[in-house]
């Protein structure tokens, strides 16, 4: 998950919840939905953003962007 973030060291997470949850088509999955700040290259935080990490496939999405995006999509469908 620290890897989605420009500087990987100033991730701080929060909020983490593992839970098997339901995908877009109805199929179980192990998932953990929480949010995490962390800091920009330039030193900038990036402020506290939703993410959500899908356990088997080893993928994550951090929610950096409008809420049609497609990491925001994911998170509403999952986490919420």
């Amino acid at each position: 998950m620290a890897a989605k973030l420009e500087d990987p060291t100033s991730a701080e997470f929060g909020e983490m919840k593992r839970a098997i949850r339901k995908n877009t088509l109805g199929q179980p999955v192990d998932t953990i939905c929480g949010r995490v700040k962390g800091k920009k290259a330039s030193g900038e935080d990036t402020g506290d953003r939703p993410f959500l990490y899908l356990v088997k496939e080893d993928d994550a999405y951090v929610v950096d962007g409008p809420p049609g995006s497609v990491a925001a999509s994911v998170y509403r469908n999952i986490c919420s």
